[in-house]
């Protein structure tokens, strides 16, 4: 099945070895020290703390995915490094990603529930904009269930913004697949999929670079917190 299609039908798609063993390794070096020496489970605004990954994002290995998907304008919103281990361990319940990530707060018809996580502020927009936006992640270590790999829901991205207390029903319903990949794998998602992780079992590292992408500003004076990077 062509990606786009899959993105349509689906909401998800798995592209194996995007990053070949060169590429893996100028990644693990750049993310090698975090941020203050202190080793830490997520870091929000990577690219804003790691400046030398912005050239890497935005190579033609990721470009080539996201621009027939969201045109050439496709630009880079949020920027995460999740690095799951023994040492940060956790699940997540079966959820959408309703937040996005602004430059600063301010009031607009539509986006409610403003919230800050690690001094950005966060808000849900209008489920239209959830609609256009795209989920890359970067996967810098294989992943099964035993180290937490993502679990998703197909074309659960279909049925609209969904109370968090449905969640886990739907998923039940609908059924899940897990989505299992190897180092250098990159997945695309759409926001609105249903998507949940379990705790790892293993004593590896499940490190992912999770970028979200759009071709469109926010209304006026919003503004996407890494717009233009």
């Amino acid at each position: 099945m062509a990606l786009q299609q899959q993105l349509t039908e689906q909401g998800f798609a798995i592209v194996p070895n995007r990053l070949d063993s060169g590429q893996l390794a100028t990644l693990h070096q750049l993310l090698a020290q975090p941020p203050d020496h202190k080793p830490v489970p997520g870091i929000r605004g990577l690219l804003d703390k790691y400046p030398p990954l912005r050239q890497w994002v935005n190579s033609p290995a990721i470009r080539e995915l996201v621009e027939p998907i969201l045109g050439p304008d496709a630009a880079i919103i949020r920027s995460v490094f999740f690095n799951k281990s023994p040492a940060a361990n956790w699940q997540v319940a079966w959820h959408q990603d309703l937040a996005i990530a602004a430059k600063a707060q301010h009031e607009v018809a539509g986006f409610s529930g403003w919230s800050c996580k690690e001094t950005i502020p966060h808000v849900q927009p209008p489920i239209a904009i959830l609609q256009t936006l795209l989920t890359v992640r970067i996967h810098l270590d294989a992943a099964d269930d035993s180290n937490g790999a993502l679990w998703v829901v197909p074309g659960s991205h279909t049925l609209g913004r969904l109370p968090a207390q449905q969640a886990a029903s739907v998923a039940k319903a609908r059924g899940k697949q897990l989505c299992a990949v190897q180092a250098g794998d990159v997945m695309l998602f759409r926001p609105l999929l249903l998507h949940a992780s379990k705790k790892a079992v293993s004593d590896g590292q499940r490190r992912v670079i999770h970028l979200e992408f759009s071709a469109t500003p926010l209304p006026e004076p919003l503004v996407w917190a890494e717009w233009g990077i």
